[in-house]
């Protein structure tokens, strides 16, 4: 046998392969030098050692982890002789290598023997070997002569002449119980709670760091009043909030499960701990980890302790989401659907809901029936301000925009300010040369608030009597819904892109700006309204220009030919003519309008009494005022598009697209949904259908001033809770706004 191999080893790859084994009798460890050079492996045998059983009788894995310390002693001794050198050792007890690897409080036993082995082989990988590949079993189990002359004890196995990659498998399964046996054991005081407490009485704390402080200060009770040791005071230990914690989970576990066999888990791997707990085996369970982290705690997902648990994490970790949170509670918990819980939790969170928080939308409704009904020309129109434009003198002038909501013909008018007086002024030179309309639309500005309060101080009534004159009505959009205008603001758009390309960089009177604006409402006026073809034989498209002024005449006709019949059929042509005009507006330009932009799916409208933010463009989300919706206004196809709001400066009213539900209960409606009594009238109201056939429904131009439905104004009186100290139970207001 080779004794001298020191020269051997160096210019090569060496590695010492320590093998342990024990059996009932006995228990032995042996070590092979393994030499690799360019060309050719060699194996000898270093060093063993073997140990009779102990007397008192004791586990085959107790007797495992004696030969392997026995396994790092002896490896320790070959490696200080050598030098320093690649070191495997090799078991083939799952077992013994479970308390090798877990970071585990292991009984005194099992305890200092794993403290040796680590700090003798803190720079070894510790391996599983099959029991029939172990070269050490020669040793614990005896052999006679002629069998070790026929081994291989003196060469080593042969599959360690083999490279790396074919070595045995270095993991397996363990027996759990097998190796949580030699757990420590620590003494506890039982407590039993009664059977009516779960977590129902639990569920009036708004965090679940508060519900385990609220356990943990219950078995600190228990335990001080029950126990013979000396009383703990002070704050809660941390061990007593561990142990309070997995009281908590266990009860949760109770309540939702029925064992590890339960159907929600058929598709998990659950095991129960020593403390009860349902843990999930991972694929990382050999992991040198907390035993959190290796097999976390298996949740339900509709828990109401689960949901506060995942809030608390939530808040604690900066208002984290997503992945990022999911990440988090995976550390020690695995939550069951995990990803849609987040989501549901993180919505319930009201600090973000201010940040991630989506305007409402709703369905583009129908034009209402004063934009597409036969009319005259400017009886329905809409009114704007373009500008300003600057004069020669360096005055400033305004553009005062007049179209038709039916045939989206244009007027306009040069104002010099923007004043009610101006406008007034503007809208009388308007009516005198297009006649007086009957529906005027615009936006909350100032000038049309007072040309509008103007109006109504006019007794319409005495001059209907003697004139039969109808009153004017003026609807107003919401305040900062400019897209409620948007058949206006469109002619706006095109007004300015004919007076860049007219003006350019010119610099103009007032006598020369004023011309300049007729001309563009002339030409604004021929533009076509329906589809231009190359047809010569196609009749000319309409334009809002055919139903201002009459149809172009060649010549003037000859007044001595003329007589009463040519006349009549002249008058007859042109009545023709004209009917034939309002059927191809009809049929071109209306059969344009009658198709709907489609995809859009229905979503929740606002609730009276909801806690919104109001939107702003000049303004950080984070400083968007808080409100409560105190009225809602809805269109014709009774779809809610403008809301009343309550904010703590006053009463607003908003489009839709500038709410933003907090998704918060509020006050009122915990109080309304308390005092709900279906079969009351009053929860007939509550339905957001308004139906009132002396209303006429309007589009989404709304008439503000017609009755609308409103939140009730006599709440539910509750009865009056007491304490069993005489004090009033009163509910908490939040949101105060």
């Amino acid at each position: 046998m080779p004794r001298w191999i020191k020269a051997s080893i160096e210019s090569s790859s060496v590695a010492l392969h320590t093998y342990c084994d024990a059996s009932s009798t006995s228990y032995a460890a042996v070590s092979f030098l393994r030499v690799q050079t360019e060309d050719v492996v060699f194996v000898t045998l270093v060093g063993a050692k073997s140990r009779v059983a102990p007397l008192k009788k004791l586990t085959i894995p107790r007797l495992e982890l004696l030969a392997a310390t026995i396994g790092a002693r002896l490896a320790s001794g070959i490696v200080k002789e050598i030098g320093e050198v690649e070191t495997f050792f090799w078991s083939d007890s799952s077992t013994v290598l479970s308390w090798i690897h877990r970071e585990e409080p292991w009984g005194v036993f099992v305890f200092n023997r794993v403290r040796e082995i680590r700090s003798l082989t803190s720079q070894g990988v510790w391996r599983h070997v099959p029991g029939v590949l172990n070269p050490a079993d020669l040793v614990s189990r005896g052999c006679r002569p002629k069998e070790l002359l026929d081994s291989r004890w003196w060469e080593g196995p042969d599959w360690l002449h083999l490279p790396q990659e074919e070595w045995p498998a270095s993991y397996v399964n363990p027996d759990e119980d097998e190796v949580l046996a030699e757990r420590r054991k620590t003494a506890v005081v039982a407590v039993t709670f009664p059977r009516d407490f779960n977590s129902t009485c639990l569920g009036k704390f708004s965090k679940y760091s508060r519900v385990v402080r609220c356990v943990g200060w219950m078995l600190r009770y228990l335990f001080n009043r029950f126990s013979k040791k000396p009383p703990v005071t002070g704050s809660l230990h941390v061990a007593e909030i561990d142990r309070a914690e997995r009281v908590v989970l266990r009860m949760i576990q109770e309540e939702s499960f029925s064992g590890v066999k339960d159907k929600s888990l058929s598709k998990l791997k659950p095991q129960v701990d020593s403390n009860g707990l349902i843990r999930l085996r991972t694929k990382i369970w050999a992991r040198k980890d907390t035993e959190d982290f290796r097999a976390p705690v298996i949740l339900p997902p509709w828990h109401d302790l689960v949901s506060k648990l995942i809030l608390d994490l939530h808040k604690k970790n900066g208002h984290v989401v997503g992945q990022t949170l999911l990440n988090l509670i995976r550390e020690r918990y695995w939550v069951i659907r995990g990803r849609q819980v987040i989501k549901r939790i993180v919505a319930q969170c009201t600090i973000c809901q201010r940040f991630l928080a989506k305007c409402l939308e709703v369905e583009t409704p129908p034009l209402p029936e004063s934009r597409v009904r036969d009319s005259n020309v400017f009886e329905v129109c809409g009114t704007d301000l373009a500008g300003p434009l600057y004069l020669k003198s360096g005055d400033k002038v305004w553009i005062c925009l007049f179209t038709c909501a039916v045939y989206r013909a244009v007027h306009l008018e040069i104002v010099s300010a923007q004043s009610t007086e101006a406008f007034l002024l503007a809208f009388r030179r308007f009516v005198a040369m297009r006649g007086r309309p009957s529906i005027i639309y615009s936006d909350n500005g100032r000038n049309f608030q007072g040309a509008s309060n103007a109006l109504k101080e006019v007794d319409w009534s005495s001059i209907a009597a003697q004139g039969a004159i109808d009153r004017i009505e003026w609807r107003f959009n919401p305040p900062r819904a400019a897209w409620w205008g948007g058949f206006w603001e469109r002619m706006i758009g095109v007004l300015k892109a004919v007076l860049k390309r007219m003006l350019g960089r010119a610099c103009l009177n007032y006598e020369e700006l004023c011309t300049v604006a007729y001309e563009c409402a002339t030409f604004v006026n021929q533009r076509p309204l329906t589809y231009l073809t190359e047809d010569p034989r196609d009749p000319v498209p309409v334009s809002p220009q055919m139903f201002l002024q009459e149809l172009p005449q060649n010549g003037l006709p000859d007044c001595d030919a003329a007589d009463a019949n040519t006349f009549k059929r002249r008058i007859q042509h042109r009545l023709r003519l004209k009917e034939e005009l309002k059927w191809r507006f009809r049929t071109e330009y209306l059969g344009q309008l009658l198709l709907n932009s489609g995809g859009f799916s229905d979503k929740r409208g606002p609730l009276v009494g909801e806690i919104v933010l109001i939107g702003s463009d000049d303004k950080k989300r984070i400083d968007w005022p808080l409100a409560v919706i105190v009225e809602l206004i809805p269109g014709q196809d009774g779809k809610c598009r403008a809301v009343k709001l309550r904010t703590a400066n006053g009463i607003f009213t908003r489009a839709i697209q500038h709410i933003y539900p907090l998704e918060v209960p509020t006050q009122d409606s915990v109080l309304d949904d308390l005092g709900q009594d279906t079969g009351s009238d009053e929860s007939q109201e509550s339905s957001l259908e308004v139906k009132d056939p002396d209303v006429e429904p309007s589009c989404s131009q709304e008439d503000f001033s017609r009755p609308v439905w409103k939140k009730p104004t006599q709440r539910t009186v509750l009865k009056d809770v007491e304490t069993r100290c005489g004090r009033k139970i009163k509910l908490p207001v939040r949101y105060a706004v």
